[in-house]
């Protein structure tokens, strides 16, 4: 895969899965953490295994496979989903979001200890400092005015990023070389298993009778469609042909497209800080791709002499 189709692609998951915070925040307002998570995998689980017998596939008998969607279970989809929903109920979504830009420099670590293709570079090094700095100039005017928040809530939102990059890195390494829907039905279907028992321990006899806004549903029903199903399409695919590193670099993007998602179905303003920090995100995440490369050289002072 080409390095500007790679990124172009990375672009497409990070729309699908930038607005999830802004639809998680919505659908708080009906439903618990651990409700939300169940509903989003289970339906797009469904719509997976419809797929994948559509073209005539099926699920592995193998217990290895099974052990290996029940890890992705827990750190790609299980966990660090209930994380993030616990951690907006204390504080802001932006500051959620600048938290799991943590998540590229998390993924980097790993990858440089578990997997020889995809050792840390100097490119890799630059481009993540780049995003990251850009991520942090972004939510400046916020972090000088104060943000709500506790530790508790910015705890769990980093151990949340730290689990992508845990499920990034273990996904590459084992879950890799499946055919088409077959990864994605099956971690699907294991968190949604996964969180059935949370879900029925949460639920309050008096909210059984009480229906859920249009807004909530809608909401659910975009955690689904863009940030589970479409999503995880792009992000398979993706994991095919390049590293997890490069892949991570999402998460740079989430507050930069939330920023543009303001703009144009919120009336909030866009400012040309806004939009020089969605531009040091994007280089950073260039530079990671190799779209731009640079040439080093040691200086001559540590080349050995013919």
């Amino acid at each position: 895969m080409t390095p500007i189709k790679r990124s172009l692609l990375i672009l497409a998951l990070t729309l699908m899965w930038s607005p999830c915070f802004l639809l998680i925040k919505l659908a708080l307002v009906d439903f618990n953490p651990a409700t939300i998570v169940f509903l989003r995998v289970s339906l797009a689980s469904l719509i997976f295994w419809i797929a994948l017998r559509l073209q005539g596939g099926s699920l592995p008998k193998s217990l290895t496979f099974w052990k290996h969607s029940a890890f992705m279970a827990i750190f790609s989809s299980g966990l660090p989903s209930f994380l993030f929903c616990y951690a907006e109920t204390s504080i802001e979504s932006a500051l959620a979001a600048i938290l799991n830009g943590c998540s590229p420099m998390f993924t980097a670590i790993l990858a440089h200890l578990f997997l020889p293709n995809d050792r840390m570079s100097i490119h890799k090094l630059i481009g993540i400092l780049i995003s990251f700095c850009g991520i942090l100039l972004l939510f400046s005017p916020n972090i000088a005015q104060g943000m709500d928040g506790d530790f508790i809530g910015m705890s769990a939102a980093l151990i949340g990023a730290f689990c992508y990059a845990i499920s990034h890195v273990y996904a590459k390494k084992f879950i890799a070389g499946q055919p088409r829907f077959v990864a994605p039905t099956a971690q699907l279907f294991m968190t949604a298993w996964m969180m059935l028992p949370f879900v029925l321990g949460s639920i309050e006899t008096k909210s059984i009778f009480i229906f859920p806004s249009l807004t909530s549903i809608l909401a659910i029903l975009g955690l689904t469609l863009l940030g589970t199903y479409l999503a995880f399409l792009i992000y398979y695919y993706l994991l095919e042909h390049c590293g997890p590193t490069a892949i991570s670099m999402v998460s740079c993007f989430f507050p930069a497209v939330g920023m543009l998602l303001g703009y144009l179905f919120l009336n909030e303003a866009l400012t040309a800080g806004g939009i020089f920090s969605a531009g040091l995100i994007l280089l950073g995440m260039l530079i990671v791709n190799e779209v731009i490369s640079f040439k080093w050289r040691r200086p001559r002072f540590f080349q050995q002499e013919a």
